[in-house]
């Protein structure tokens, strides 16, 4: 087999509506909208421009109940980035704190449900 290196991984989350959906992620977590198609599908990303973007998220309405998500991102720094999405209005399940695994972290609930883990690597 060859070792074909993954670029990017993008989920998709369903979502109650997603006009809404964007303009949460826009202005509570920074992301920039990418692109939406009537009430069915939108698009964020979040990082290092379009082509290499770091998060990049789909959401679809199609009727279908909502199963939350839960998904993990890396970042540089845990504490400043919970302070930033607090303070722009953000629901934070779980404040930043080391845990025993070799995290720091702190958990974040969107408006739909979806839960998102925000850490960084301990120093050894």
């Amino acid at each position: 087999m060859a070792d074909v290196p993954f670029r990017k991984i993008i989920p998709t989350l369903r979502v109650r509506d997603v006009a809404a959906t964007l303009v949460w992620y826009r202005d509570t977590l920074g992301f920039k909208v990418e692109g939406q198609q009537g009430d069915v599908f939108g698009s964020v990303t979040r990082g290092f421009g379009r082509d290499a973007a770091a998060v990049n998220i789909y959401f679809l309405c199609d009727g279908e109940p909502i199963q939350p998500a839960l998904c993990y991102v890396l970042v540089d720094e845990v504490d400043d980035l919970c302070r930033e999405f607090r303070a722009r209005g953000a629901t934070i399940v779980e404040e930043p704190a080391d845990r025993p695994w070799g995290y720091r972290q702190f958990l974040l609930e969107d408006l739909n449900g979806h839960r998102f883990y925000f850490f960084r690597f301990l120093e050894a």
